[in-house]
């Protein structure tokens, strides 16, 4: 059955015929040839051949029906994936939601647990140019409000099927910035190529999946993937393999070789080294930590220099399935941090200090965070050496903090977590406070000095107190433990 909407042609690539059956779409896939085929005023012109689609997956598919938040009826008329242009190879993909009743249209997509739903609106009368902006800058866009920058980069369209508002030639870098707002508010400013795409403005916010009912009654969530394995391609050794869908590279755990993640296989890039210490928390191991069940997936070494002297910390990537995503946790002379992700918008940083939920949070320090080891799998192009910007500001509950670089911020806010937390929430047994805080021997850096020190004066009373009393009897003082390799 058609609808009031249709328009038919032949493609211009192949001849085969095309219905648009949405009034507000203004492009579409040819299911014969692939070839993008816009609609102009008085035919339809082949934009450009889209690759073979990236095996994504999602419960939204193309032709799917339901009512979103179980009233207005919606449509999946379309998928368009597209990756990075700095970063090839690690794709994601928005699917175009359009409702037949109004003629309203949104964008949906979702990465690392979150979902976004997003609508073209008109520009406001000045558009900051791309080249000004930086990552964590806040800029105003008039009557929409103030908005923090997220991050900044160009990108590519790759493949898609359907129809679609508006869709770039693939293979074609336009440039774009994520931007974020207070209660989960969200947008894309498109800044298009420059030449020929115009710029356009996506504003919308975070969703909770479960507004969108499918007809079919399969529930709206990230997909869940079960853990499947990949062999080494140095190796051959079985890597397990816990979110396929997101994960961009793969370190091995066992010969330390690098690789990308490719339509299910792995692209080997080289070998990187192996940490020095062997995880705390095993790759691998499920727990229930702070209500939620985890399955620890990466580790890696970060360091940074002050005066002179390195300073190491730990840090595993733990997964906590589709709705909440990914957590770390952070050790750094045996104390434990839960690091939680927070939305760019929701933070404000201004001058030595930073609000989140109406909270004050202080200036604490900022040094270069780079990484040193990783092993595992990870939801980004992990690279030993990249380098971050680490600030942390400390105020009720915890810390917030900021890791930024020129293109990109992330907000994370850390909770203090107590030995007896880790070995609960893991069964295993507890961690003794570290000896160690990591470089390639085990040896001694931040917070070594203080503990000799508290060491030789507690060794210094205990012959004291032996000295005085009346004999008999004995005691003892038990500072530390074995050294482990913890971190976040």
């Amino acid at each position: 059955m058609t609808s009031p909407f249709d328009r038919q042609a032949a493609c211009p690539s192949c001849g085969a015929p095309i219905t648009f059956r949405f009034a507000g779409a203004a492009a579409q896939v040819c299911k014969h040839c692939n070839f993008v085929v816009a609609r102009t005023d008085r035919n339809l012109v082949a934009v450009g051949r889209m690759a073979d689609l990236v095996d994504i997956p999602s419960p939204l598919q193309l032709g799917g029906t339901g009512r979103w938040s179980g009233g207005e009826p919606f449509a999946v008329d379309g998928r368009v994936q597209l990756d990075r242009a700095s970063a090839p190879g690690a794709p994601w993909q928005e699917f175009f939601i359009t409702f037949p009743m109004s003629g309203k249209w949104c964008w949906v997509a979702s990465a690392q647990g979150r979902w976004y739903s997003t609508s073209e609106v008109p520009l406001p009368p000045e558009l900051p140019p791309i080249h000004a902006l930086r990552a964590g800058q806040q800029i105003n866009l008039g009557t929409y409000g103030v908005w923090t920058v997220a991050e900044v980069g160009q990108r590519r369209v790759i493949s898609g099927e359907g129809e679609m508002p508006a869709v770039a030639a693939p293979g074609v870098p336009t440039g774009y910035a994520d931007i974020a707002a207070p209660n989960g508010a969200f947008g894309t400013i498109d800044y298009g190529d420059g030449r020929n795409i115009p710029p356009k403005l996506y504003l919308g916010r975070q969703i909770d999946p479960a507004v969108m009912v499918l007809d079919s009654g399969a529930p709206v969530e990230a997909a869940k993937a079960d853990v499947t394995s990949v062999a080494c391609p140095n190796c051959g050794g079985n890597l397990p393999l816990v979110t396929p869908g997101q994960t961009e590279r793969i370190v091995c755990r066992y010969c330390g070789m690098a690789s990308d993640l490719d339509q299910g296989a792995l692209r080997a890039l080289g070998p990187a080294p192996k940490p020095p210490i062997e995880p705390f928390i095993p790759l691998g191991a499920e727990g229930n930590l702070r209500g939620n069940r985890v399955i620890c997936i990466g580790f890696t070494i970060r360091g940074c220099t002050v005066e002179g002297e390195r300073y190491r910390w730990r840090e595993y990537l733990l997964y906590a399935g589709p709705r909440v995503g990914y957590l770390w946790l952070m050790e750094e002379d045996g104390a434990w941090w839960l690091v939680t992700p927070i939305p760019p918008g929701e933070v404000a940083v201004s001058g030595g200090a930073a609000m989140f939920r109406q909270q004050h949070y202080n200036w604490k320090q900022s040094v270069r965070a780079e990484t040193e080891y990783v092993v595992g799998e990870f939801y980004w192009k992990v690279e030993i050496g990249e380098a971050v910007q680490a600030t942390e500001y400390e105020g009720p509950g915890g810390k917030v903090s900021v890791e930024q670089t020129p293109k990109e911020v992330t907000y994370s806010f850390c909770e203090r977590l107590s030995a007896g937390d880790i070995g609960a929430a893991f069964g295993i047994k507890p961690p003794a406070a570290s000896l160690m805080a990591g470089g390639e021997n085990g040896g001694c850096t931040q917070g070594c000095g203080t503990l000799i020190v508290i060491v030789v004066i507690l060794f210094i009373l205990l012959i004291v107190f032996s000295d005085c009393g009346s004999g008999g009897g004995g005691g003892g003082v038990f500072i530390g433990g074995p050294s482990f390799g913890g971190g976040k």
